[in-house]
């Protein structure tokens, strides 16, 4: 038994304090806590409009060439990876990646040329992306190994957003003045090091605030690890204590119980969920619910997973978003992929993935689905 529970004063409100709750990044204040990560292939713009809908307080773009967008000044290569729908998505982040200081300030200020894009209410940096055609180039979490050259970058793509600022080029929540104040926030995310022998976390968290970062998100995971093994959430207390700005933690949020856990455990300000989001938008829903505000007396709330019919829907949801801005051919194939994340965790979803990847077209996928719901049916899944 907690025995300072025992003891509460007359003054203390029956409401406890909700550990999901608005986050301030610089000037931007999120509406809650929990941000959808960024992931190639998954976390499409209609995707992350679903995942707000959800309850995501945040949601990041697919990673984008700093480089590639300075090459493509007009945006028509890059814009299928730097698309928004600001009235759906906001507040939504677009995320570069590179390892030239000058592509970044090249490629902000281009973002902020476009009408749309320029809508989005914070940039974020990756500094921890693990994949080795990325790291070959010195992109991503290879920056966790020159810290200087990391720091020219964050302290480039600042003077780059202080200046759409102050030439009034920010048509998000920030436009106008040009102060401080107004400057669009930008963030980093990165890992817990490039592997066991080179954990730097907290220093490189330091020095991402001291370059003018408004918040960092930490992977607790080295870049030698991938995604496997168990994520060191001691590395997030470690960068949390080690800067004043806002942090998110990453990394093995499976459910509400892991997200209360990481909170309690680690005094991290958000959490940034990316693989059990995966085909699972309800995951926000479930934590929102499990870990906001009740009163101590009241009923828990009861998040059960999603009924087969709930998630046939919002697979052709998703589809039939995605159709409508990439086009049917290659709508389907990218959802070919996402299908096994829908279907995860019901009875022969291995079986069911296999014919779900002979789909060609929306038809198609809608006829798979209603197979697939008969045979939920028959063995009584709910």
């Amino acid at each position: 038994m907690d025995i300072d529970a025992c003891f509460v004063s007359d003054n203390v409100s029956d409401q406890p304090e909700s550990l999901i709750h608005p986050l301030a990044i610089g000037s931007l204040v999120v509406p809650n806590n929990l941000a959808l990560a960024p992931m190639a292939g998954t976390s499409d713009t209609v995707y992350r409009a679903i995942c707000r809908e959800m309850g995501a307080g945040l949601v990041v773009t697919e990673l984008v060439s700093a480089r590639g967008i300075c090459y493509d000044p007009a945006l028509k290569r890059s814009w299928r990876y730097l698309e928004i729908m600001p009235e759906a998505e906001r507040p939504v982040a677009i995320q570069l990646f590179g390892a030239d200081p000058d592509d970044f300030y090249r490629a902000i200020q281009l973002i902020h040329q476009h009408p749309i894009l320029r809508q989005c209410d914070l940039i974020d940096l990756n500094m921890g992306c693990p994949v080795p055609k990325v790291v070959r180039g010195g992109e991503g979490s290879a920056l966790m190994k020159d810290p200087p050259l990391a720091g020219r970058i964050i302290e480039a793509s600042v003077r780059a957003l202080a200046e759409v600022a102050a030439a009034g080029a920010d048509t998000g929540p920030f436009s106008g003045s040009g102060s401080a104040a107004a400057i669009k926030p930008l963030t980093v995310k990165f890992r817990k090091g490039w592997d066991d022998q080179s954990v730097n976390a907290p220093a490189f968290a330091r020095l991402c605030q001291e370059a003018g970062a408004a918040a960092v998100t930490i992977h607790a995971r080295t870049r030698d690890q991938f995604y496997s093994g168990k994520a060191d959430w001691s590395i997030i207390t470690a960068v949390k204590q080690a800067v004043t700005i806002p942090v998110y933690g990453n990394g093995d949020i499976i459910n509400a119980t892991s997200a209360r856990q990481m909170l309690q455990e680690t005094g991290v300000d958000g959490l940034m969920i990316g693989r059990a989001a995966q085909g699972n938008p309800w995951i926000f829903q479930e934590i929102t619910a499990e870990l906001a505000n009740l009163p101590k007396n009241g009923p828990r709330p009861f998040f059960g997973k999603p009924t087969p019919q709930a998630r046939a829907a919002m697979v052709l949801r998703h589809l039939r978003g995605l159709a409508v801005r990439v086009g049917e051919r290659t709508a389907v194939a990218e959802m070919r992929a996402q299908l096994a994340y829908y279907l995860r965790g019901t009875p022969q979803a291995a079986q069911w993935k296999n014919i779900a990847m002979r789909a060609k077209t929306v038809v198609e996928v809608e006829a798979f689905l209603d197979e697939w719901l008969k045979d939920m049916q028959r063995l009584a899944v709910n």
